[in-house]
């Protein structure tokens, strides 16, 4: 069976799983250990050790999750949640499969616990066929919180070359949480042809006063990975601009984020 990388656009929901686990928060940072697809007839069994490498967060109303595999196959989800007792229902807003299309799943918590929780969907559509989705997450340290935390919407992007600006806007999703950062987006890769690429990037961060360094550790994109020093602008709680120089280019760049709320 070739690899898949799930997003919530092929989602259709009914989940039921047992131990159920009362749920009173899922705020963190989890790494996906191991998934299982059940097509009816059979397992197939995907873990982190053989190449899949996700990652989901949840703040105390959002979830983003980004996933990437050996091929380089890239998926996101990005949106807000609830609770109710043992159920957290996802409402997303922005995804790899359908974009900013909307789309709820229900997923069934079990086993929750400070070391992580496994999740349960016990319909999933593709192409046609049902799936059974269940999933292991292991809990990452996190550590302290920052004015960034939370979900935020790119909505301006400016890079300045000497005297000449240029637009570079995309629509990007990036979530700070824990210490830890994560970013998607839909990029313009040929413009010749119009072609669109989804990216992703997930790393640790630290925030002193308006100074933040962004580790990147790990990226769909080549060659990008490493440390970054990045000075930050606020306006109000809600709106931030970064700004970041490229000191072979000379390019200056300007991006401007803007909180999701509920």
């Amino acid at each position: 069976m070739k690899k898949i990388v799930l997003s919530l656009s092929v989602i259709a929901l009914i989940a039921s799983c047992t131990p159920k686990t009362k749920v009173d928060s899922m705020a963190g940072v989890y790494h996906l250990e191991k998934q299982v697809i059940n097509d009816g007839a059979k397992d197939f069994t995907y873990l982190a050790a053989d190449g899949r490498n996700q990652i989901k967060i949840y703040t105390p109303e959002s979830y983003f999750y980004i996933t990437m595999t050996n091929d380089t196959s890239v998926g996101f989800g990005v949106g807000s949640y609830t609770i109710n007792d043992e159920k957290v229902v996802e409402t997303n807003i922005f995804n790899s499969g359908s974009l900013d299309s909307a789309n709820t799943a229900t997923l069934e918590i079990s086993n929750k616990s400070d070391k992580g929780y496994t999740q349960f969907i016990d319909a999933l559509m593709m192409r046609g066929t049902s799936y059974k989705l269940t999933e292991e997450y292991s809990t990452v340290a996190s550590s302290g919180t920052s004015a960034l935390d939370g979900v935020w919407h790119q909505i301006k992007n400016i890079e300045i070359n000497g005297t000449d600006s240029t637009d570079r806007t995309y629509n990007e999703y990036k979530v700070f949480h824990g210490g830890h950062f994560m970013w998607a987006a839909r990029v313009l890769q040929d413009t010749a042809n119009n072609g669109f690429s989804n990216v992703i990037g997930h790393g640790s961060f630290t925030l002193a006063d308006n100074a933040l360094t962004e580790n990147l550790e790990m990226s769909s994109m080549k060659g990008i990975t490493g440390k970054y020093n990045i000075i930050l602008s606020f306006n109000g709680t809600d709106e931030f601009t970064q700004k970041s120089a490229d000191s072979t280019s000379k390019v200056v760049g300007y991006k401007t984020y803007k909180k999701i709320s509920k």
